[in-house]
């Protein structure tokens, strides 16, 4: 019990004490459209934060800009300290370091499980053949598919290939991971067993950035809780505070329109802007 306990208090400390990742007033825009308008934001060392808000929001906008997959127009991003949007920065080497994992899977058809998670391993990061083998299987057991490993993705369900995106992630060691609705494209019977995943790496420390629409995942396994609407950070904080007690007239109706098929149809009405 008290290792447990100095184990939780050491991952406290780290959330409270390293930013990993922090962004000074990003801008975005793709032709006329602001996808990202001036985004302060503060990720910590151990610190699951979660970003929600409704679709055209920005919020996947924001994650490819702190992988670079995307460049910003305006502001900064750091990480760990070192400003990645600035010229000349090795961007294989940083991105390394800055897992992601996508609503599609994007696993190649014709390799296996383990060697899906092994090409880059070897090709990029150069690691020994037999050492990414190892390091492959500790990690599909991780993830519950160690049975996997020779299966093809066409013989494996949507849950079962996007926990093998997970696990490819994680092969690279990296420093924080990137969810960009990673549930969002599966059965709903299959959500669960990728959450039950992303929880247990949020438990182990993993510093994690997670846009998503399962809002009792930002409940139970956020540390932080952000809500986008038009490129903006509207409202942002403790997770059950947001989600419970929104100050913002926006937030409010975000939310009350994600509950909306907790009521019956006979309560709807369609309005200019949504239902509600």
């Amino acid at each position: 019990m008290e290792a447990a306990e100095a184990g939780a208090a050491s991952v406290e400390t780290a959330r409270t004490a390293t930013p990993v990742v922090r962004l000074e007033g990003v801008r975005k825009s793709f032709g006329e459209n602001v996808v990202l308008d001036g985004i302060d934001l503060t990720v910590h060392a151990g610190e699951a934060l979660v970003v929600i808000g409704p679709s055209g929001s920005g919020k996947s906008t924001l994650l490819r800009c702190v992988n670079l997959l995307e460049p910003v127009d305006s502001g900064r991003i750091f990480f760990e300290d070192q400003e990645i949007t600035s010229k000349g920065v090795k961007v294989a080497a940083i991105r390394q370091r800055i897992g992601i994992v996508f609503q599609q899977f994007n696993l190649f058809p014709h390799l296996r499980a383990i060697d899906n998670l092994t090409l880059a391993a070897r090709r990029v990061g150069k690691m020994p053949r037999q050492e990414a083998q190892l390091r492959a299987r500790e990690l599909l057991k991780r993830v519950g598919l160690a049975d996997k490993a020779e299966s093809y993705p066409h013989q494996l369900s949507g849950g079962q290939q996007q926990r093998v995106a997970i696990a490819r992630a994680l092969m690279m060691s990296p420093h924080v991971l990137l969810f960009d609705e990673v549930t969002s494209a599966l059965d709903p019977e299959l959500v669960g067993e990728v959450l039950v995943v992303m929880r247990d790496l949020a438990r182990d420390g993993m510093t994690m950035m997670v846009v998503t629409h399962e809002m009792q995942f930002a409940r139970e396994v956020g540390d932080h809780l952000v809500f986008m609407d038009g490129g903006k950070i509207v409202e942002q904080g403790d997770p059950t505070e947001v989600l419970d007690r929104p100050k913002a007239e926006r937030t409010r109706r975000f939310l009350r329109r994600t509950l909306q098929l907790d009521r019956s149809l006979e309560e709807l009405t369609i309005e200019e802007g949504g239902v509600e």
